[in-house]
């Protein structure tokens, strides 16, 4: 579950995170901004799609054509909904960047105390979320965690948060 070595967990020790964990979160943004490019294109062909499927029907008959161009306004939504899709597709292109960016410049932060083990499960989707306290500090899983946290025993988790992302980096077992 947890990929560090004992020089990430070192480089962590010393508030700082180590070139392995900078390049891991460069690539997990980089990823990020490919996906949601690839995105974009489909949408902008199910856009056109659409457009071609609406503009097939109205030049269909005789009678539709005239419906189309009855009214100026009819000629005037298509542009202004290509322009409005077009402008949250780009939104959404930017959005995906600046989370890459921060995570590129993310800040290691650490919590310890105990450790506290919970879940919830979700009876309409069937998932299941797992939680992890560390102090008053909450940490989400898709997985059950007991097996790497033990419930009541201490540890110092180093994580870092950067727009939507939050990633345990590394951590420790405390002795009592």
């Amino acid at each position: 579950m947890f990929e560090f070595t004992e020089e990430d967990l070192k480089t962590n020790k010393r508030g700082q995170l180590s070139l392995s964990q900078k390049e891991w979160l460069k690539m997990v943004g980089k990823g990020g901004v490919r996906v949601q490019g690839f995105n974009v294109w489909i949408a902008i062909g199910f856009l056109f799609l659409g457009l071609c499927l609406i503009l097939a029907l109205f030049l269909q008959n005789e009678d539709s054509r005239a419906a189309l161009f009855a009214n100026p306004l009819n000629l005037l939504i298509f542009p202004v909904l290509i322009l409005v899709v077009v402008g949250i597709l780009v939104l959404s292109l930017l959005l995906a960047r600046w989370n890459a960016n921060k995570l590129q410049n993310a800040v290691l932060s650490s919590v310890s105390g105990k450790a506290r083990l919970d879940y919830d499960s979700s009876g309409k989707s069937g998932l299941t979320s797992y939680y992890v306290f560390v102090g008053k500090k909450r940490f989400t899983f898709g997985d059950d965690m007991s097996s790497v946290f033990k419930e009541g025993e201490k540890y110092k988790v180093y994580y870092c948060k950067a727009g939507m992302y939050e990633f345990v980096m590394s951590y420790e077992h405390i002795d009592n």
